[in-house]
């Protein structure tokens, strides 16, 4: 039996992803709007701007996981995550918000400064909210099942957040111009969502964040705690799987509008209200099913299943779409959208890990972790991307040409399908190593609760835990 513990109210549960809405909005607006943003309204050539962001990437690299470390040492009447969860918002909105402001400036080196500085604070708040963020759901429950419910409503909100953060630039725009030009209009609104959208996780679950219990971190023990993550075969076997697919879903993204424009002439305006509009809705509709499937077979073959379909899916029936026709992509959209609700069970496994790594080392180290899963998450999105620009320049795409040749269109859809496809499938046979079943979990479980146990009963005299068999 797993070790009983109080069920959170569903308040609460859906409080804790509130959050997710604000941060998932910008994160996605930042991949659609950004870079074309400063080529198009700017005027920054596009070299300069793509090294920018790359610079700015580097030092999320670097931030994400020291974050990580930082909140699972602090101690605060607060708890160790909600105070950077609040405290962040400010300036992670603020600096959104000035990202698609910049005053007037001259030359190109002025601009790249520009968005290099203010791009590097975005990525900062970003990192100040979303990692503690992270880290705060898988504590708030043991309860194997609770968890994954947690992580449920959050990927929720993620896909609220994914839409609000696409859709809102057209919405303001309203045919009226194009949505770059409004991207700075929709800032201040998203950056709104976010402050409202903390403050609603930290009511919801003030009270649940418990102050560190460890000692205060020096950066000589973070190193050493993030070489040790490197032994830990159950997180690298669930990066390796999340970054295949993150890598898939960035070329997805990436070449979608391409695949939709060039391959199967569709109208933009009917790819966004007839496909994407209703395939992210069917992510978030897709949830209960997952979490039913979970609690029947575990997380490890429901996973799978659905990760492996939907990438033979996409690599078998994306290259033969007929053009001009959008009932068959609405069905593939249907279908799509229901089986990519598999992938928040991988990332609601983070927990999972963090648990087992509690086991062998006696550390709870969860803010570290889900640090090294957001840096992970994000240099695979960066990997897809370039990949992205790489495969176009291949099939030799022509941009600002309406017709492609047919070989060109014909790499599109290759690149849609099997492209996109491949990189799902490798994950999900990645994630067939996965060394954790439900059994394994339960045991963990119950070695972390008599521990507990034993800490409580000794009133507050601790020992070196005991390399518990798990």
């Amino acid at each position: 039996m797993e070790a009983a513990s109080a069920r959170l109210p569903r308040h609460r549960k859906a409080g804790y992803g509130a959050a997710e809405i604000g941060i998932t909005s910008i994160e996605f607006f930042l991949q659609f709007y950004v870079l074309k943003f400063y080529t198009d309204v700017v005027g920054l050539d596009a070299a300069w701007a793509g090294l920018a962001l790359a610079l700015a990437m580097i030092w999320d690299a670097i931030a994400e996981p020291l974050m990580g470390t930082i909140s699972d040492h602090t101690r605060t009447r607060w708890g160790k995550r909600l105070p950077y969860i609040v405290g962040g918002a400010p300036l992670l909105g603020a600096s959104f918000v000035l990202l698609f402001a910049p005053p007037l400036l001259d030359g190109q080196a002025a601009k790249f400064g520009y968005l290099l500085l203010v791009y590097i604070l975005v990525n900062t708040g970003m990192t100040i909210v979303a990692v503690p963020h992270a880290a705060l759901g898988g504590e708030l429950s043991s309860n194997l099942d609770e968890r994954t419910e947690i992580f449920g409503w959050r990927f929720l909100f993620t896909n609220v957040g994914l839409v609000l953060g696409i859709t809102l630039p057209g919405l303001i725009s309203a045919g009226a111009g194009s949505a770059t030009a409004a991207a700075t209009e929709s800032t201040s609104y998203i950056a709104g969502f976010l402050c409202v959208a903390c403050l609603v996780t930290f009511w919801a679950t003030r009270g649940l964040d418990t102050p560190s219990a460890e000692a205060r971190a020096s950066l000589r023990s973070h190193l050493r705690n993030l070489a040790t993550t490197l032994t830990n075969r159950p997180f690298l076997v669930l990066l390796a799987t999340y970054v295949l697919g993150s890598a898939g879903r960035a070329i997805n993204a990436a070449v979608a509008l391409f695949y939709y424009e060039y391959r199967l002439g569709l109208p933009e305006s009917d790819v966004f209200l007839y496909v994407l509009l209703p395939f992210g809705c069917l992510i978030a509709g897709s949830i209960l099913l997952w979490l039913f499937l979970s609690r029947r077979f575990g997380k490890k073959l429901p996973a799978f299943w659905g990760i492996f379909t939907l990438g033979v899916l996409t690599s078998v029936v994306y290259p033969i779409l007929p053009r001009g026709e959008l009932v068959p992509p609405i069905l593939v959209a249907i279908v799509g959208g229901i089986l990519v609700g598999a992938l928040f069970l991988i990332e609601s496994t983070v927990a999972d890990v963090v648990d087992y790594d509690e086991v062998k080392t006696g550390l709870h180290r969860e803010g570290l972790y889900f640090g090294l899963w957001r840096m992970g998450t994000k240099l695979s999105r960066a990997l897809g991307l370039a990949l992205s620009g790489w495969m176009l320049g291949v099939i030799d795409f022509q941009r600002g040409t309406p017709v492609q040749h047919p070989d060109t269109e014909l790499g599109l859809a290759l690149i849609f399908g099997p492209g996109v496809g491949s990189f799902l499938i490798l994950g999900a046979l990645a994630f067939l190593c996965m060394p954790l079943d439900r059994a394994r979990m339960l045991r963990i479980r119950r070695i972390i609760e008599r521990r507990k146990a034993r800490h409580h009963s000794r009133r507050g005299v601790t020992q070196p835990a005991r390399a518990d068999r798990a």
